[in-house]
């Protein structure tokens, strides 16, 4: 305790609560992430495609949703004091912009879970009608439509194929083994606005693999590089308008350099 105190009264204050969240979140986390430098072709433990593993994860998946729902309907404060809700906001914030003036709203939600941003959107601009898309893995998009039946649910890129007022990735982006085609895609079919959330991002390094241990099960992600990320939407006709500093990111072992998490607002300008 003695050298704890000696070194609070050397350390700036700024310093040390920096120190101290960061602390708190390495704790908090029950992710591990671990540099893989074989890439995408990096060999993993087995489980990620178990029928307990997307089990557990559905049910875990559910109860959040559920309770935001409930909050939702019962017209309780949607925000927590939790990571989640700088994502919320920052929503909510993109959400605004892509409803002006607009009586109807087409969303394309790409990894879009059980539907959770759907609910938070008829809260938040209740007076607009929202035709509101999600993309997922076959098995999350069956247990959506249980959850979120109001959402219409795709298991496949053929949603790319037409417009939508708004395309937005929160925490998708970076498990996607093609990401740069299919942000491509995704920008050309944004008329309006591209929204990327909570990307794990790095600047002075190239995209790099990574493996993400959770729950005993082992997958792998990228830590995307913030100038491939710009330079492959602006290639498909949109501008950067906004950038969103989204917190930290667990430490990943190892790492050429270590990420922060990010997000991007991108806008089609007007012919």
């Amino acid at each position: 305790m003695r050298s704890k105190r000696i070194l609070k009264s050397i350390v700036p204050p700024v310093l040390w609560n920096i120190g101290k969240d960061f602390k708190r979140r390495l704790l908090r986390s029950v992710d591990h992430f671990a540099y893989a430098p074989q890439g995408w072709s990096t060999r993993l433990p087995g489980g990620a495609n178990s029928q307990d593993y997307w089990s557990t994860f559905i049910t875990r998946e559910r109860a959040e949703c559920e309770g935001l729902i409930a909050r939702v309907q019962a017209r309780e404060p949607m925000l927590t004091d939790s990571d989640g809700h700088v994502k919320h906001v920052l929503f909510g914030y993109v959400l605004a912009l892509a409803a002006v003036q607009q009586q109807r709203l087409t969303v394309l939600d790409y990894g879009g879970n059980l539907g959770a941003y759907f609910w938070l959107a008829k809260a938040l601009v209740p007076d607009v009608d929202l035709d509101y898309h999600c993309k997922e893995l076959p098995r999350v998009a069956e247990a959506g439509r249980l959850i979120t039946p109001a959402v219409t649910w795709h298991t496949d890129d053929a949603c790319l194929a037409r417009p939508h007022d708004l395309v937005m990735f929160s925490s998708s982006l970076q498990y996607l083994p093609g990401w740069q085609d299919t942000l491509r895609r995704a920008a050309q079919s944004a008329r309006g606005y591209l929204f990327l959330s909570d990307v794990p991002a790095v600047r002075d390094v190239p995209s790099y693999v990574v493996t993400q241990r959770s729950g005993g099960v082992t997958t792998l992600q990228y830590q995307l590089n913030r100038s491939e990320i710009v330079d492959t939407v602006e290639r498909a006709g949109l501008r950067l308008i906004r950038e969103f500093a989204m917190g930290a990111h667990p430490p990943v072992a190892n790492a050429p350099e270590q990420p922060t998490c990010r997000g991007w607002l991108f806008q089609r300008d007007c012919p």
